[in-house]
């Protein structure tokens, strides 16, 4: 029941009655346990991405000499074009979401 009050207080304003039944606004309630616990978890998951992202540069990080294969990218060997960073399209991105305002 405790990750439903935490997802429910996501959605309450600012201004708004904390869902948590304490009679105060939200704001003076949990807004910065909820912030602090979100900002955590963002944290935790952007950490997780760059070390994936880096495990992922580290594999492709080899020489050619040799032999000759197809990558879907660009490697620090080859000439023509400019160097651009590897992506990956499983990682994670940051995104956040507006506040509500309390308006209708």
């Amino acid at each position: 029941m405790a990750e439903l009050d935490y997802e429910q207080r996501l959605k309450t304003g600012r201004n708004e009655p904390c869902p948590c039944g304490s009679g105060k606004k939200y704001k003076k309630c949990h807004l910065e346990a909820d912030e602090k616990a979100k900002s955590a978890l963002l944290s935790k998951t952007n950490s997780a991405a760059a070390e994936k992202a880096k495990a992922d540069e580290k594999e492709h990080d080899h020489d050619h000499d040799g032999h000759t294969h197809e990558h879907p990218h660009a490697h620090k060997h080859e000439k023509g074009g400019p160097m651009r960073p590897h992506t990956s399209n499983n990682t994670s991105r940051q995104i956040s979401t507006p506040r509500k305002t309390g308006a209708a």
